[in-house]
């Protein structure tokens, strides 16, 4: 929604959002003159001269049916149209070269990547993030150009209302199971999805997902596969690792990264391929990816106090997990990784439980937040505790320790961290806003 907001102030609107919680970006929204009302969600919230009220699905879990939320129910009375958030996206993708990148994870790398290849060659494309970009001034912008780069989430269907020219598909895994039934619904969500792209449009998927390949006979477009494996069309192969920094060849290209890790790679090549497609030049993609440090949340490294490192992802998924702490174990070689790690939804981490319990050997210790509820039901709540995670998580790696919350484990870190530590915050929960502020006390 943040991204919604960023791009249509730039297309010259004026903007009022609300939100039940506070959070970080919001003085960044404010700065730039848009309106954010903070806590219950009312009526007197919107704005009697209001055109068009957008929502997102996420209301869906606390208002059925949405028309009984009191800031719709007062658009309605305003005469003004009410959007889901999808769908208002799927009809200013209509009037573009629609570009949406889906998948279980790695979408905001290569959605970000793509965007500022674009804005380099001087495209002028418009994009919605899902997370700040700084070299963007935001999560979304509004360009004059051709293109629009959009992520497109599985969750709720929700991409299913995207008018892609162009789909990208990263990687297709279990995920969103409160809403999903089990994997084999997802990857029929996936093949719905590529199959909107129209005949002259492009599917660009990458070969080395299992599940990613079951899905592209469904495909109208042309297909272009990427990865490590052979039998991928565009295969990307490492030629040098070193000090975090990475070398990769793709044809008779080579192409340089200064963050690590393979999933980063495989970000790169989609935004490669959808990059040759439009146009855009070898060389200004070189630059971009050779001068990228990542998008917010995604790797980001806060910076350094008293001799100890602050990293922040967003990682909330055990494979996604797994990956970042791979990368973090290369780039930091030889330095102890504390991770501080907040499981997202009772519900998910019960039908993950096992899938957490393997992603975390590749970590010094591991300090575990309470589970977050959202969206949970009171038989969610009482099916899993955060007790069962981190005994979960001994079985495998025997470094998961139990908090009973953020200030009892800013309290351990005083008393234990050590010059040349990495404090490295996951999941999609409140564990952001903990090592932000912690990071700044330290």
């Amino acid at each position: 929604m943040q991204a919604l907001a960023d791009l249509l102030l730039g297309m010259g609107h004026q903007i009022t959002g609300s939100n039940m919680d506070d959070f970080i970006e919001r003085k960044r929204l404010e700065d730039k003159g848009i309106k954010v009302i903070i806590g219950k969600h009312k009526a007197d919230n919107v704005p009697d001269n209001t055109d068009e009220l957008i929502y997102t699905s996420a209301i869906k879990a606390y208002f059925s049916p949405v028309s009984t939320h009191p800031e719709l129910m007062k658009a309605m009375e305003l005469g003004a149209p009410v959007t889901q958030r999808s769908v208002f996206i799927g009809q200013l993708m209509a009037n573009k070269v629609g570009i949406a990148v889906s998948g279980t994870h790695g979408k905001t790398t290569t959605s970000t990547l793509m965007t500022l290849i674009l804005q380099q060659a001087g495209l002028e494309p418009s994009a919605l993030i899902g997370a700040e970009v700084k070299t963007l001034s935001g999560a979304g912008i509004y360009g004059g150009g051709e293109q629009m780069v959009v992520e497109a989430c599985e969750y709720d269907r929700s991409f299913l209302d995207m008018k892609p020219t162009i789909a990208v598909v990263t990687n297709i895994e279990a995920d969103h199971l409160d809403y999903y039934k089990d994997l084999d619904e997802i990857k029929q969500a996936f093949r719905e999805f590529i199959s909107l792209v129209p005949q002259y449009g492009l599917v660009v998927a990458c070969g080395d997902d299992e599940n990613v390949k079951e899905i592209l006979k469904d495909a109208n477009a042309k297909v272009v596969t990427f990865g490590f494996d052979e039998s991928n069309d565009m295969r990307a192969e490492i030629t040098m690792t070193k000090d975090g920094k990475t070398q990769f060849k793709l044809l008779d290209q080579v192409f340089a990264l200064r963050l690590p890790g393979k999933h980063l790679i495989l970000d790169a090549l989609a935004a490669i391929i959808v990059a040759r497609h439009v146009g855009v030049k070898d060389e200004v993609i070189k630059t971009v990816l050779a001068d990228f440090s990542g998008a917010q949340r995604r790797f980001e490294i806060l910076g350094d106090a008293r001799g100890v490192t602050f990293v922040d992802d967003y990682a909330h998924h055990p494979t996604e997990i797994q990956a970042v702490l791979s990368s973090a174990s290369e780039f930091f070689s030889g330095r102890k990784i504390r991770v501080v790690f907040q499981a997202h939804q009772y519900s998910r981490t019960k039908l993950l439980i096992n899938d957490f319990g393997k992603s975390f050997v590749d970590a010094g210790e591991v300090l575990v937040a309470p589970i977050l509820p959202v969206r949970d039901s009171a038989e969610d709540l009482r099916s899993i505790s955060t007790e069962d995670l981190v005994s979960k998580i001994n079985l495998i790696s025997h470094n998961a320790k139990l908090f009973d919350s953020f200030a009892t484990i800013s309290k351990y870190l005083k008393e234990n961290l050590q010059d040349g530590d990495v404090v490295l915050s996951v999941g999609a929960g409140k564990n952001s806003d903990w090592i932000n502020d912690f990071y700044h006390q330290y």
